[in-house]
């Protein structure tokens, strides 16, 4: 029977990875707290994403095929992009789609406690970024939280670059909802690292995490020039 001390030990590693989870893990960054995000796409595959500031300014990025993004840069040629409703996926402000059968999406959603909301692009083909999670008890007298993270049958670990060549590691961020760490709704519990070799992760809930349900929530893994799109999974406590 595990110790009270190696129960302390396990969960004391569990709340440092929040400590040391970098905040977008992968897709593309590309503001904090954007207001009315919009995106064009031309045919040569250049993106821009523009957004409203705090301020009330437009701001514009400009994101091409590969290579590092351009700020306050603006789309050359017509938007071929369309929205569309093909694939379903969580936390969406914009999705659309280009005649090469690619899509597009512009994700917002607050990965660290207290931190900003976050908007996050990607770009991709075929089926989206997929995430599980499952609650159940008892580990340690404790509720336990797992799930598995993959894209389009690989799982999902490790580093992802950003396009300026930053490693970003893969994190899971969890959050548990009417718990006492929270006001009722939706509070952040922690992030963790998902493991090799099947992109899984484990967590304990402690006893003011614990609520009547938990999401998941992921960045999508950038492979190359694919940026798969952010994943979310919530579980019944």
């Amino acid at each position: 029977m595990p110790s009270a001390r190696s129960f302390a030990v396990v969960l004391a590693a569990l709340v440092g990875a929040l400590a040391s989870a970098d905040c977008a893990s992968a897709s593309i960054w590309v503001a904090d707290n954007a207001r009315n995000p919009a995106l064009r796409v031309n045919a040569q595959g250049y993106a821009e994403v523009s957004w409203t500031t705090a301020g009330g300014s437009r701001s514009y990025l400009l994101v091409p095929p590969s290579g590092k993004l351009y700020p306050g840069r603006r789309l050359s040629g017509s938007d071929v992009s369309t929205p569309t409703g093909n694939v379903s996926i969580p936390m969406k402000r914009v999705l659309k789609q280009t005649p090469d059968g690619k899509y597009w999406a512009l994700q917002a959603w607050r990965p660290r406690k207290g931190g900003p909301i976050e908007l996050h692009l990607s770009r991709w083909k075929g089926e989206a970024t997929e995430l599980t999670l499952t609650a159940s008890c008892c580990k340690y007298g404790k509720e336990t939280l797992t799930g598995e993270a993959s894209f389009q049958g690989k799982p999902v670990y490790g580093y992802s670059s950003t396009p300026e060549g930053k490693k970003m590691r893969a994190y899971v961020y969890l959050e548990c909802f009417a718990c006492t760490a929270g006001s009722g709704g939706w509070a952040l519990m922690l992030g963790i690292a998902t493991r090799s070799p099947g992109g899984t992760f484990s967590a304990l809930v402690r006893d003011n995490w614990s609520g009547t349900k938990y999401r998941a929530r992921i960045a999508g893994p950038n492979r190359g020039r694919t940026l798969a799109p952010d994943a979310e999974a919530v579980a019944s406590g």
